[in-house]
């Protein structure tokens, strides 16, 4: 047999089409290869349990929200080696679980690997398939599509996740029943999301300039700026720092130009 590292290191292309070739029958008892194809079909259809429905977790993409008894229905296994399966495909890095009292949503990693790179070395490495599910979820916060109150609740939800994975972390590093996090480390993750969520809220707030004429500043392009690109950047990044800082209004150090780019500041939104 060839050594694990040799064996980590090569790695197949493989899509849905390809394990639904793989699946076999083995009476009503679903193998490995049928069960794992079983969560990939579950995660693209955003499958739901049944008597979940009315559950407020938001599901984000390549998610399903099942419970292990249901898993252990459909597969024919025991509910302990269903655990023990979920258990070893999120090890490997094919998975990640958020865990509720009486259910799960497993989120499938679809994303693609890079040469040399394996599974678990991809999610550990951009630590946060994580952060593209939040932002996907922000995406939405943004277009109006999830209220103040199911952003909150899911960015709560990521925040248990990583602290979970994070405390995973550590203990793989040192012995013992009881891992803790590394010093700063949840500061740092918080500070991520945190982050995120500010950058997200300032995209709403100029989402709401989209309706206003941009004319002015399309103006101050073409016929102040000579439609030249360079100007543009910096002309905007004044533009920007007065938008943000509510109290410069151009008086400071003001100009022709710092006054005009006051005047601008709607139509720069837009």
């Amino acid at each position: 047999m060839m050594k694990d590292k040799n064996r980590a290191a090569n790695q197949v292309l493989a899509d849905m089409m390809f394990f639904d070739y793989l699946k076999e029958k083995v009476g009503e008892r679903k193998t490995k290869t049928g069960a794992y194809y079983d969560l990939l079909e579950k995660a693209t259809a955003g499958f739901i349990a049944p008597f979940l429905k009315n559950h407020e977790y938001v599901l984000q993409a390549d998610q399903c929200h099942v419970t292990i008894s249901d898993l252990a229905v459909e597969w024919h296994w025991h509910r302990a080696t269903v655990r023990a399966f979920l258990d070893k495909l999120e090890e490997m890095g094919y998975i990640r679980r958020t865990r509720f009292a009486k259910s799960v949503v497993i989120t499938v990693t679809f994303a693609p690997f890079s040469s040399g790179e394996t599974p678990a070395s991809y999610t550990v490495q951009t630590g946060s398939g994580l952060a593209d599910d939040l932002d996907k979820a922000l995406s939405e916060w943004i277009n109006g599509n999830l209220s103040d109150e199911d952003m909150g609740e899911i960015c709560g939800q990521y925040h248990e996740v990583g602290r979970k994975r994070l405390a995973d972390e550590s203990g793989k590093e040192h012995s013992g029943d009881k891992p803790t996090i590394k010093t700063g480390a949840e500061t740092e993750f918080v500070q991520e999301i945190v982050e995120r969520v500010a950058v997200a809220g300032l995209k709403r707030a100029i989402r709401n300039s989209r309706f206003d004429d941009p004319t002015d500043f399309l103006e101050f392009f073409y016929k102040e700026l000579e439609g030249d690109w360079t100007s543009l950047l910096e002309a905007s990044k004044i533009t920007a720092k007065m938008i943000l800082d509510a109290g410069n209004d151009g008086a400071v150090n003001s100009s022709s130009e710092t006054d005009m780019l006051a005047t601008l500041r709607q139509p720069f939104r837009a």
